[in-house]
């Protein structure tokens, strides 16, 4: 669950961070300057703290970046969703994307945070997602995941290209999908192999696989 829209106030973000709490979900993101506020109320839950790093179009430089880590950390961040350079995967500077994400990947590592990496597949093609893929499974990330939800939106079809292209420990996480994302597209995604979803209907989503539950064991 994120919230992410600049001109969301405090008292938006620690509700959206109790209702995280409420449901125990994965983790809950924002934009850096709410890591504060969102460990003070996620504090003794096991709930997440979590921040976007480049978010959420990835043009930041390397040092930039590495600062938002050290930032995030400082203020008790646990996990982080971290934005490609887009424009350098299309170029073909491999050398620069391995250098960025293995980099960022070992800073994060080193103080125990889950690291992510957001491909925004909307833009790419599936060579170029095929190859992403691999440098974040080389680099040890936790998660290649799909999108940011700012522009455009992924497909079943990337997703079955990032996960014919996973080796080691990585995982794949779908987001940037519909506010109309209901439980069964939910229920497909994991049938496919993702392992984490990130929707801003989690609560939702929650409810109804609970009311299917309670309904398939009153049958």
């Amino acid at each position: 669950m994120a919230i992410l829209a600049p001109n969301t106030q405090e008292a938006a973000i620690r509700a959206g961070a109790r209702q995280a709490r409420e449901y125990n979900l994965a983790a809950f993101y924002t934009t850096p300057c709410w890591t504060k506020v969102v460990a003070e109320e996620l504090a003794g839950s096991d709930v997440l703290v979590g921040v976007g790093i480049g978010f959420p179009y990835g043009t930041p430089t390397t040092a930039i970046k590495m600062a938002e880590i050290d930032d995030a950390i400082a203020n008790g961040a646990q996990t982080l969703d971290i934005m490609i350079n887009v424009g350098a995967l299309k170029d073909g500077n491999l050398d620069l994307m391995r250098a960025e994400i293995g980099g960022l990947a070992e800073k994060a590592k080193a103080k125990g945070l889950l690291c992510k990496v957001i491909l925004e597949v909307a833009f790419l093609t599936d060579e170029e997602i095929a190859t992403a893929t691999k440098i974040c499974c080389e680099c040890g990330i936790d998660y290649v995941k799909t999108a940011t939800g700012s522009q455009g939106l992924p497909d079943a079809h990337h997703v079955e290209v990032i996960r014919a292209n996973l080796s080691g420990h990585t995982k794949i996480k779908v987001s940037g999908v519909p506010r109309t994302f209901v439980l069964a597209a939910c229920l497909h995604m994991l049938e496919m192999g993702v392992e984490l979803i990130g929707t801003r209907s989690a609560c939702k989503i929650v409810d109804m696989y609970k009311a299917y539950l309670e309904e398939k064991a009153a049958k």
